[in-house]
């Protein structure tokens, strides 16, 4: 009885000094130890406040069937059992929970146990509706990619076909092109002829030879128009295609660029003056390149009048504005 005393007063000093709280001043005895013999006097004497006998019926209402005299002397003894009835029909504003805290968390884990079980289950089957969806789009994939596979061969099939016409296409295009050229340019030497006679003064001089140049040399008929100066008249030597084809021109010649006329004109009274003159007509030709200030270019042979001859010989060389590619 001493060392309970002892643990009593330890206990009550410890909660004053820690907890700042104040001495007990009533004391109530419970449990199956409060019933031992003089209890009740020994700690009235040595704490000096009330003591009593805890009664949780005080409150409550007795069967008419049991002992009320045994109920009474049991009282103290009924604590627990009036708390656990109480709690199971309304809510304790205070609950002291004894149990150690690896039970409560072992208990709550029980009660979780079937929603865990529930999210594993729900997550496996994610997992599996996912694998299956996966599965079946690769599937579709890979007959896709067969389909598209089969149609693509069908298209090299038809792209080789497609480039065999192309090469075919292109070979019969290096055919035709000089002949749709010559076809396009089929009116070339008639136009030329054309404005040259309307630029032509209306008398006393007249063309007595024509013919193309490349890179300042004469095609069809030979170099011997560099040197020769036609005196009588001749006829218009126009380049045949034999002609045009066998004679080759200096490196970037390939085309007709210029004309050589050749013509006489009369004794009159502007004399070589109207070779000038039809100088100063073709200046303003659209198909050749003419500068009215320097004719000296383009007039290269104007003899001077004199009594002993009833003619007299000019040459002008003309650059083509649009040069007549060669065949």
């Amino acid at each position: 009885m001493t060392r309970l005393h002892a643990e009593l007063m330890r206990s009550i000093s410890h909660y004053c000094a820690q907890q700042q709280g104040s001495r007990p001043e009533r004391i109530f005895l419970c449990g199956g130890s409060a019933g031992m013999p003089y209890v009740l006097e020994f700690l009235n004497e040595k704490l000096q406040v009330p003591i009593e006998f805890f009664n949780p019926l005080q409150n409550v209402t007795v069967s008419e069937s049991t002992l009320t005299l045994e109920v009474t002397r049991s009282a103290h003894l009924l604590g627990e059992v009036v708390g656990l009835a109480l709690r199971s029909i309304t809510t304790c504003s205070m609950q002291l929970n004894l149990l150690p805290a690896s039970v409560v968390r072992r208990q709550e884990l029980e009660k979780r146990r079937p929603f865990f079980i529930v999210a594993a289950a729900c997550f496996l089957l994610a997992l599996v509706g996912w694998s299956v969806y996966y599965t079946r789009a690769a599937q579709v994939t890979r007959q896709t990619t067969q389909l598209l596979q089969q149609k693509n061969d069908t298209m090299r099939v038809a792209e080789t076909r497609l480039d065999k016409l192309k090469k075919q296409a292109a070979s019969l295009d290096s055919v035709a092109t000089p002949l749709i050229t010559a076809i396009n340019d089929h009116n070339f030497w008639p136009e030329i002829l054309a404005e040259l006679n309307t630029r032509l003064p209306e008398a006393d001089i007249w063309i007595t030879e024509l013919y193309a140049t490349s890179g300042g040399k004469p095609l069809g008929t030979g170099e011997k128009h560099l040197a020769e100066k036609a005196t009588t008249p001749a006829p218009v030597l126009l380049p045949s295609p034999a002609g045009r084809s066998k004679t080759k021109p200096e490196s970037g010649g390939a085309a007709i660029d210029g004309i050589v006329v050749r013509g006489l004109y009369l004794y009159n009274p502007k004399q070589q003056e109207i070779v000038l003159d039809y100088f100063r007509n073709l200046a303003t030709s659209p198909f050749f390149i003419v500068d009215a200030k320097t004719p000296e270019r383009v007039v290269k042979s104007n003899s001077v009048p004199n009594d002993a001859e009833w003619a007299f010989p000019y040459e002008l060389q003309l650059t083509l504005r649009k040069p007549v590619k060669l065949p």
